[in-house]
């Protein structure tokens, strides 16, 4: 999806210049230099102001145009803004899916599914203590895991353990 456009952002120059014109009729040309947008777009934003015929060329009184730029603005602003926060909403969500749902070692579907019940034994907690005893790197290791994965799986039991609350 596009940017907002970027007459949006200098929309009180566009108005000033557009109230400088000798003329107090905007056509499709005009407007399009004006805004640095395409043909067809200027035409599609003049079309609903458009006062009089020229020819096969519509005009539109400059207030009028200028009362719907204002209107066009307000609402892509809103539109895009609202486009904005989804995105980042979107973006927030998929972070905390990869943190809750993300496993970053390969480990067996034991582990990964520990429970706080069947840590292995010498893996202790208490309010304010963590103890885990071993007899080698390796299965101090293994216990770390065990460990970890349990209270990825209930965070709220691991917090009521090492804080000793109910």
């Amino acid at each position: 999806m596009p940017d907002k456009p970027t007459w949006c952002g200098h929309l009180d120059e566009v108005t000033r210049t557009l109230r400088d014109l000798p003329d107090p009729w905007v056509d499709r040309a005009t407007l399009q230099g004006l805004l640095g947008i395409g043909a067809r777009r200027a035409q599609q934003i003049l079309a609903p102001c458009v006062g009089r015929r020229i020819g096969a060329n519509g005009v539109a009184d400059r207030e009028a145009v200028i009362a719907r730029l204002h209107q066009l603005a307000t609402g892509e602003t809103r539109h895009y803004e609202h486009q904005r926060r989804n995105r980042f909403a979107e973006y927030m969500d998929a972070l905390y899916r990869d943190r809750r749902e993300g496993v970053l070692v390969a480990a067996p579907a034991n582990i990964v599914n520990q429970e706080f019940k069947g840590l292995p034994a010498g893996v202790s907690i208490s309010p304010g203590r963590i103890g885990i005893r071993f007899e080698s790197a390796t299965e101090a290791l293994e216990k770390l895991l065990a460990l970890a994965m349990a209270i990825r799986n209930d965070e709220l039991l691991f917090e009521r353990l090492a804080t000793g609350t109910k």
